[in-house]
């Protein structure tokens, strides 16, 4: 399957497609200084590309949100992200303000950013590598994260390879490192030793029970 940089690199890149980004997506793209309100139509993703000093309130439901190479960038999403997935990557100081819950985001390559939710139920999983500063506003509460802090405890951590889960467990935020499963599924060690105990447990069941020809 394609990750969401493939397709947007696919996207911008193509030639022979000349209407492709036209018909799946809304591109910004090397946009400089601008105060604007976007409507994104229902079932396209909205993609910002090499945008600087802007700032954009978006409205409708894009399927998803991707940022590329973007520096002091400051989006105000009203709308439904109806995948719920937003993926930001080798950008500077962005700042994301949102109405509505989003399942997970993915950063990559990040100098600064702040993300701003209503309530920390509204904030699902973030996956991330090489963020220098993470600054989550959710509701009352405000919490700071770190590579450099992670890598000063551990400094065998490498930004290029390793990758870090932080999800909100009983109201706590709570970072683990990431392994990857032989599917690619990003899990932490606590989420795999969990999954292998459910999979031996129903194993145990399974042989357990009794087959048709013993009854």
């Amino acid at each position: 399957m394609m990750s969401v940089r493939d397709q947007a690199n696919a996207l911008n890149n193509s030639a022979t497609r000349p209407n492709a980004k036209e018909n799946a997506t809304h591109l910004l793209k090397d946009v400089k200084n601008a105060v604007e309100t976007i409507e994104v139509q229902d079932r396209k993703a909205l993609y910002l590309l090499k945008c600087e000093d802007c700032e954009y309130t978006i409205q409708g439901k894009p399927i998803k949100i991707s940022i590329e190479s973007c520096k002091n960038l400051t989006i105000k999403v009203e709308g439904k992200v109806l995948t719920g997935t937003v993926d930001i990557w080798k950008s500077e100081n962005v700042n994301l303000d949102f109405d509505r819950s989003v399942s997970v985001f993915q950063l990559d390559s990040i100098q600064t950013i702040m993300i701003k939710m209503p309530e920390a139920e509204y904030f699902g999983s973030m996956i991330w590598a090489g963020v220098d500063d993470i600054t989550l506003n959710l509701g009352d509460e405000t919490h700071s994260l770190s590579y450099r802090e992670l890598q000063a405890r551990n400094p065998e951590l490498r930004p290029d390879t390793d990758q870090f889960k932080t999800t909100i467990i009983d109201g706590s935020i709570k970072t683990e490192a990431i392994v990857r499963m032989n599917d690619g599924y990003p899990m932490t060690r606590a989420e795999e030793s969990s999954l292998q105990a459910s999979e031996k447990k129903k194993d145990e069941v399974l042989r357990g029970a009794p087959r048709a020809d013993d009854e």
